[in-house]
């Protein structure tokens, strides 16, 4: 029986215990395993991401203003600016160039223009602005209607008269892009 316990206690207790610690050790590494595979997929999933990301930015920056320069960007704008209200046969009564403003890694072009328009011709422009394969921003917008008179008994109605409208469209480019 002496020899059953020492035997227990110099051989097989040392290997039960150190069987134990293996199960530990081996319960611990599967799990960083684990941890580690998921991290790999999730690398995966964020480099995806990103990489859509990038390609939304680059399909959006397309639709930026041509120009490495504010100036250049501004006679782009008005180029664009001068299509639109000729095609739709708006009088521009002054255009003005406005300093440009910084937004993060973009610069806003500002163009204020002041126009004599029918509705119908403001409402057309506004959609021109807005459906533009370059991206436009009306960001002010200010109309004022001339006061209507009333017809002489008699006489044929007058035209209305033209509204006046100011209005400010801003046009981006990216710092530091060229033309």
């Amino acid at each position: 029986m002496a020899a059953v316990l020492l035997l227990w206690v110099l051989v097989l207790s040392p290997l039960v215990s150190l069987e134990e610690a293996w199960t530990r050790e081996l319960r611990q590494k599967q799990l960083l395993l684990a941890r580690y595979q998921a991290l790999k997929r999730d690398k995966a999933e964020v480099a995806k991401a990103a990489q859509q990301a990038k390609q939304a930015v680059e399909q959006a920056e397309a639709a930026l203003l041509r120009g490495g320069s504010a100036a250049v960007a501004s006679a782009d704008l008005q180029e664009i600016i001068k299509n639109l209200t000729k095609a739709l046969g708006i009088q521009v009564t002054s255009t003005k160039v406005l300093p440009p403003q910084e937004s993060g890694p973009y610069i806003q072009i500002p163009v204020e223009l002041q126009l004599a328009l029918s509705t119908d011709q403001l409402v057309n422009l506004l959609y021109g602005l807005e459906n533009h394969q370059k991206l436009l921003v009306v960001s002010q917008l200010e109309v004022n209607a001339p006061r209507r008179r009333r017809p002489v008994a008699g006489s044929p109605m007058a035209e209305p008269a033209p509204l006046r409208a100011v209005l400010v469209v801003e046009g981006i480019i990216k710092k530091g892009a060229g033309a």
